[in-house]
């Protein structure tokens, strides 16, 4: 643990009707006429459930951090959740392939990649660090770091039931490839007026079976030493995951769907385990200003401290290990309604979670409306709220021959710091592009 590093973060918006964004639950690929080919789709996706407005405060001619004297213990804590975390994540399709079968049902073959990384800290260290002894001891143990890269192999399947209803689903292959996890079984912290005295028995897992980090004449890791050549194609893990989905059309224009994406993990072997337990005491971090922010002081003194704890609470070396972790998981819900008097013009009202074993989970509802003109372009608006705060959404896609390129854009609204692009609030920024080749 060298940084404890809190910046603003976002939230998956599931979109309005986008033709990329339907076929994300398996049963919609049933209504499609014809096949198709897709490549290169890329999705980022940035999440952080609060910003930079919760650590910086005018004082005088000044900004400065909500550890200053000058701020009130309500006017820092109050704008902070209980667990705060940062989730980015990074989604590649290599190449998609659907087909209609002989029979009524539909094929998807599917080739990608997904990268993905957080940060979860719990409120309490903040609340240490700006009220001392107030509230001791402290339980820390919702503290969490992780990053994961993994391939994904996956064959879909979907059914009309009549002219109404649809039923879809898709098995996924994951090959795990490179992990990294810290987890505490106990992280406590006990204050006094004069020091912080830190408890810790944790796991420090990293996966890789080309090079291993070394270990000192103690057993302990040495991170200065390695062996053996890193490869991150190398397979560390392997996992399985399913899509469901359901869609009905109880009748003509108005059309209503739901899906689990995502459930399942992956069994990942970590090569380099460690184990750390150990004290450490240190007087923490207080009157910092934003002029010493702009200096990079105050993650110079975070290094330092983090420095400092790796000297004291050193990773016990231990034997490879097996851990199962799951992916994130996403639950859709969405209701369109085409306009009796427009067909091209329609209205919809959707919802999403996501639930992590790591993060706080992510929930939001929203409606929009919609343009779709076939086989020549469409574009749609959303807006709604939820646990981030507004969030609004823009998508569109252009039809060439039989070419279509689709693009989407979701974010808040609360400004960012000038010439850094770091969120002021709680946030979301999500954007997606693609191109897909139908078949006719």
């Amino acid at each position: 643990m060298k940084k404890i590093i809190l910046i603003s973060f976002a939230a998956l918006a599931f979109g309005t009707l986008t033709w990329a964004q339907n076929i994300a639950n398996p049963a919609e690929n049933a209504f499609l006429d014809g096949g198709f080919i897709r490549i290169g789709e890329i999705q980022s996706i940035s999440r952080n459930s609060v910003g930079a407005a919760s650590f910086l405060f005018p004082s005088g001619d000044k900004l400065v951090t909500g550890l200053h004297s000058s701020i009130s213990n309500e006017d820092f804590l109050g704008g902070l959740e209980a667990v705060n975390s940062l989730y980015s994540q990074i989604d590649y399709n290599l190449v998609s392939y659907g087909w209609k079968g002989k029979s009524r049902g539909f094929h998807t073959l599917e080739a990608g990649a997904r990268v993905n990384y957080g940060l979860s800290v719990p409120k309490e260290i903040f609340q240490i660090l700006k009220t001392g002894t107030a509230l001791s001891p402290y339980d820390l143990s919702s503290l969490r770091a992780f990053g994961n890269v993994y391939g994904e192999i996956a064959y879909g399947y979907s059914l009309p039931l009549g002219d109404k209803f649809s039923i879809g689903g898709k098995v996924k292959l994951l090959v795990g490839l490179n992990s990294v996890d810290v987890t505490a079984r106990q992280f406590a912290l006990t204050t006094t007026e004069e020091q912080y005295k830190l408890d810790l028995d944790a796991d420090l897992d990293l996966t890789n079976r080309n090079k291993k980090i070394g270990v000192n004449e103690a057993g302990y890791l040495d991170y200065t030493s390695f062996s053996g050549k890193g490869k991150l194609g190398a397979p560390t893990g392997g996992g399985l995951a399913m899509d469901l989905g359901l869609v009905w059309k109880p009748f003509d224009g108005f059309s209503m769907s739901a899906s689990v994406l995502d459930l399942g993990g992956i069994l990942w072997y970590y090569g380099n385990a460690g184990t750390s337990s150990g004290s450490y005491t240190f007087e923490g971090l207080k009157g910092l200003t934003t002029e010493e922010f702009e200096k990079d002081k105050l993650m110079a003194k975070i290094k330092g401290v983090g420095n400092e704890l790796l000297d004291v609470i050193k990773p016990k070396a231990v034997d490879g290990r097996f851990k199962f972790k799951a992916i994130p998981l996403n639950a859709n819900m969405k209701a369109s309604y085409e306009m009796p008097f427009w067909k091209s013009l329609a209205i919809d009202a959707s919802g999403l979670y996501t639930g992590y074993n790591y993060c706080a989970p992510y929930w939001e509802a929203r409606g929009g409306l919609s343009l779709d003109f076939p086989h020549c372009f469409h574009l749609g608006a959303s807006a709604g709220g939820g646990a981030c705060g507004f969030v609004y959404g823009v998508n569109g896609s252009v039809e060439l021959k039989s070419f279509r390129l689709y693009a989407s854009y979701e974010n808040g609204i609360g400004g960012v710091i000038p010439y850094e692009d770091i969120p002021l609030k709680a946030n979301n920024k999500v954007l997606l592009i693609g191109l897909v080749y139908l078949l006719k």
